[in-house]
């Protein structure tokens, strides 16, 4: 055949295939994917595969986790809804199977979409019982604050495949219920079962294990685990995040807000720009924090709704952080949900109700620095001094973790916990005391 013949027939059948193919397909499939990066490479070689007429459903599977990787690299969500609309393609090429509804859930879960991922989860769990699948059920469940059945699910995955898949979760699972020294033990666990060439795994682990040291105030311990993230990853925001909290427990202000403003840039989540914002302030840098806080309104709620929830009621702004956090309660009834909720109806002047949402909050007995503050000063306006002391004494072993704002009212309310003094309950900016 003649080199012209070979070069225009694949030409022709590609634009055959594309004219075929649905709009989903399209836009998945034959939309060329640009980008140096190795998640990028991946995105394009599969996307090849899948285009091709011999494709099969394990293609297009392992472009959609393409996609995903794609996702929790740059932590941009428009990378998991192309993965959501790749398992529809295999739906639609494939019928439904497994594989795609195992894509799906996933997607769903890091939507934050938690009881359809919890119904996917089940289906697989029922079907096939994969550790997979096991993973999926534990962690939609846990976010929905469902500790007792996912307990049960993760015990189920340990049996399975115990890997750090499993000693994460148990992790997390050890510091929800209140056991900081057996959290840390568990992720140690994990760190020493992560593949050394998985460096987005060891990252993310050693990002976890820097915040359990840093929470039971082990600052140079949470420093190296910080540091050797950032190293395994570059440009990690997780690790960028996790190095500022570590500088700022250490006091190093100008290095924190360095650290921290490129981890905004990399990602403007509320949780990010919120920190970095604390920092700038600290530094008097007023005009550069209010220029981040700017930023964090215009899609904080969209964006992450119950830290913005929270980050309302510092400043406030009660009645739109009660509506923000009583629609996220609905979806993610975890211990965190409830002390936003707690949070946001303490700054609405509802302090019956905040008292109540904060028991819900504590049921659990994790061991959080926020949540133990904010239960005292929540116990201090319902007329329980001596109870706000005992929660002031508690969290502060735990004070590392907080921001450096938070940190300095913890440390008034210790020294001298009245509930009339100023300035203590929301932050110093906000417009009206409740």
């Amino acid at each position: 055949m003649p080199a012209v013949l070979r070069r225009i027939l694949p030409a022709a059948w590609w634009l055959a295939a594309v004219a075929a193919a649905s709009p989903l397909d399209r836009e998945i499939v034959f939309t060329p994917h640009a980008g140096p990066a190795p998640e990028d490479v991946e995105i394009r070689r599969w996307q090849t595969r899948a285009a091709a007429p011999t494709a099969t459903a394990d293609d297009l599977a392992r472009l959609g986790w393409a996609y995903v990787a794609k996702a929790r690299r740059t932590l941009d969500a428009g990378f998991h809804a192309l993965a959501e609309k790749t398992a529809a393609v295999m739906d639609e090429r494939f019928g439904a199977r497994a594989e795609s509804g195992l894509l799906r859930g996933h997607v769903l879960h890091n939507l934050h979409r938690f009881r359809e991922a919890e119904t996917v989860a089940r289906g697989l769990v029922a079907t096939r019982g994969r550790p997979e699948d096991l993973a999926l059920l534990n962690d939609a469940l846990m976010e929905q604050g469902k500790l007792a059945e996912a307990i049960e699910v993760l015990q189920r995955l340990l049996d399975q495949r115990p890997g750090v898949e499993a000693y994460s979760r148990v992790a997390q699972m050890r510091w929800l219920k209140g056991d900081l020294p057996g959290a840390i033990a568990a992720m140690e666990q994990a760190l020493r079962a992560a593949p050394v060439r998985e460096a987005e795994t060891v990252a993310w682990v050693l990002v976890r294990l820097s915040g359990f040291h840093l929470q039971a105030g082990r600052l140079e311990a949470a420093r190296e685990a910080a540091d050797a993230a950032a190293g395994r990853l570059e440009d990690f925001p997780p690790a960028l995040l996790a190095r500022g909290r570590v500088l700022l427990a250490f006091g190093q202000t100008e290095g924190a807000a360095a650290v921290l403003q490129r981890a905004a840039e990399l990602n403007p989540l509320p949780e990010y720009q919120w920190w970095l914002a604390d920092t700038l302030r600290g530094l008097g840098r007023e005009a550069d924090a209010a220029k981040v806080e700017r930023a964090l309104r215009t899609r904080g709620a969209v964006a992450d709704s119950r830290t913005f929830a929270l980050f309302l009621a510092a400043n406030g702004e009660g009645a739109r952080a009660v509506g923000l956090a009583r629609a996220e309660l609905a979806i993610r009834a975890d211990v965190f949900t409830h002390d936003a909720l707690a949070w946001a109806l303490a700054a609405n002047g509802e302090f019956a109700a905040a008292g109540q949402e904060m028991r819900a909050a504590l049921a659990e007995r994790t061991p959080d620095a926020r949540l133990l503050w904010h239960a005292g000063e929540i116990a201090l306006r319902c007329g329980a001094p001596e109870e706000a002391a005992d929660y002031f004494r508690r969290a502060q072993p735990f004070a590392a973790t907080l921001m450096p704002a938070e940190r300095r009212r913890l440390a008034a309310r210790l020294e001298a916990p009245d509930p009339a003094a100023p300035g203590l309950l929301f932050t110093q900016n906000q417009k009206s005391h409740p």
